[in-house]
């Protein structure tokens, strides 16, 4: 066996070492966190569907580029400064008054993956708004832990903005 096929050789149980550790690791995740507002779904969805206004009061999705339009690509913005995160997910699901979802992807589909729902229900006094995201991919699991707490508590600061925004507003 000649050293081209010893190296070539360790690349292959290398890449399917990480792989199998990968794997090993993997475990799908999401995030939640809902919030009631005292206000009708109709006045919600205005707030949260118009994704044009986001940076006049969203702390984590501080920019929207493109129309929630399902079958569209759009251009979010997560947080600010060096601290910014772009991604560029695909409109799955607008349902006026009801649900706004998209799919993102970091680096390429398949890594690490995100479907984000916005979901609102009418309730006794207003609207239960439910923000989910269920993470899938290779890179997803034990090792982004931490990743699905910070979206958690980012949810939950966006809903009070949400609630805050909606609520003041002239009905």
């Amino acid at each position: 066996m000649g050293l081209r096929s010893v190296v070539l050789t360790g690349i292959v149980a290398g890449v399917v070492g990480i792989i199998g550790v990968l794997f090993f690791l993997h475990e799908d995740s999401s995030a939640h966190a809902d919030i009631l507002i005292n206000r009708p779904p109709a006045d919600v969805w205005k707030v949260v569907s118009n994704g044009a206004a986001y940076p006049d009061w969203n702390p984590f999705i501080t920019r929207v580029d493109g129309d929630f339009r399902e079958g569209a690509t759009i251009r979010i913005v997560l947080g600010a400064g060096s601290d910014s995160m772009v991604f560029k997910p695909t409109v799955l699901l607008v349902r006026p008054d009801q649900d706004l979802c998209w799919r993102g992807s970091l680096w390429i589909r398949g890594v690490f993956d995100g479907n984000h729902c916005i979901h609102l229900t009418a309730v006794a006094g207003g609207t239960r708004l439910e923000q989910t995201e269920h993470f899938s991919g290779l890179l997803v699991g034990r090792l982004t832990k931490d990743v699905i707490e910070d979206t958690r508590r980012n949810f939950q600061a966006m809903n009070a903005a949400v609630k805050q925004r909606v609520e003041s507003e002239t009905p």
